[in-house]
């Protein structure tokens, strides 16, 4: 009697179980799901810029900007110091009084192209001054002598104190011209009328 009841539920639950393994295999055979795959997205390395140098600019400044050359040209300016200088005879003629001042340098130097020159009187009071004469300057070589012509005329003030004294101006130096009285006493250039008297000098050349 039991195993009548035992094959009855066997039978029973054999369709239950077919429908259980049914399922298992369906399941078994599905195509699986796709699991989305996740990109992970690398961001470009941005590509640097060139670094910019700046230019250094060309333009003159006021601090760097190139002076203006020397007028010295041919070394360093002479000093009183560097200098002699002398006259030769003292000449008249036409209401002028003429004479040759010789000048020696003890080492190269330049001074002006024209000569600034003066007279002093016995006590060193300034009789007449001139101004240089031209632009321009000239390298001296201590192995050479130089001249310059020198004329004086027009004297209307009263007679100086004797005797007179040719002075050539360095810069705020000068430098006294030996030699006699210039003009010798007594014979200062007549007045030949207004203005003053005027003292020149013409430019210094090698002597011969």
């Amino acid at each position: 009697m039991a195993d009548r009841r035992g094959s009855a539920r066997t039978r029973a639950a054999a369709p239950f179980l077919a429908g259980v393994l049914a399922l298992g295999l369906v399941a078994c055979s599905a195509t699986p799901t796709a699991i989305p795959t996740i990109e992970s997205t690398v961001a470009p390395t941005p590509t640097p810029s060139p670094t910019m140098v700046p230019t250094e600019s060309t333009a003159p400044s006021s601090e760097s900007a190139t002076p203006a050359p020397s007028a010295v040209t041919g070394g360093v300016a002479c000093t009183a110091a560097d200098l002699k200088a002398s006259h030769d005879l003292v000449e008249g003629g036409a209401g002028s009084r003429f004479t040759s001042v010789v000048l020696v340098a003890a080492s190269k130097c330049s001074v002006g192209a024209y000569p600034a020159i003066g007279l002093r009187d016995a006590h060193g009071a300034e009789l007449v001054g001139s101004a240089s004469g031209g632009p321009g300057r000239i390298e001296l070589d201590p192995n050479v002598s130089y001249t310059s012509a020198i004329r004086f005329d027009n004297w209307c003030n009263p007679e100086p104190a004797y005797p007179v004294a040719l002075v050539i101006r360095i810069g705020a130096e000068e430098v006294a011209v030996s030699g006699s009285s210039f003009p010798g006493e007594g014979d200062m250039p007549p007045c030949n009328g207004p203005g003053g008297p005027t003292l020149q000098a013409g430019a210094w050349e090698a002597a011969p």
